[in-house]
């Protein structure tokens, strides 16, 4: 299966009439030691939590569920970001939010996530999703 690939960031407003589509939604965590980073049991690599939204739910809902599932973290103080267009197999988009975390659980592992850790401008586990690098490299 060939990587998923970061195409472009797209300044979206949440409730704007043109938004395309969305399937996922992804989660910019800042904590105390940098941005949570979650290794993926799947895509054997380090990425922002995040995933599939489900039916009926909203893409906020989705990402502030999906941090908690992949990291037991609360997120607080949440902000839409915008829209991450990614080639996974042909154009998917998601959604991008910011929130701030209180306590994170060092050795959190579960059936998605493998570990816990952080990035910062002088320091990332590797490897990392191309996506996820894009996207911190801007906003973190």
């Amino acid at each position: 299966m060939p990587p998923t690939r970061f195409v472009s960031f797209h300044e979206i407003p949440e409730h704007d009439a043109a938004l395309p589509e969305l399937n996922y939604a992804v989660m910019m965590a800042r904590t105390r030691k940098g941005v949570l980073l979650v290794l993926s049991r799947f895509r054997e690599v380090w990425e922002l939590p995040g995933g599939r939204i489900d039916a009926g739910e909203t893409p906020r809902a989705a990402a502030i569920r999906e941090l908690a599932e992949e990291s037991g973290c609360i997120a607080r103080e949440v902000r839409w970001l915008g829209v991450v267009e990614v080639n996974d197999r042909g154009t998917q988009f998601g959604a991008l939010l910011y929130c701030e975390v209180d306590a994170v659980a060092e050795d959190f592992s579960n059936a998605e996530t493998a570990g816990i850790d952080y990035w910062r401008r002088d320091a990332a586990p590797a490897p990392l999703g191309h996506p996820d690098e894009a996207v911190l490299r801007r906003f973190a």
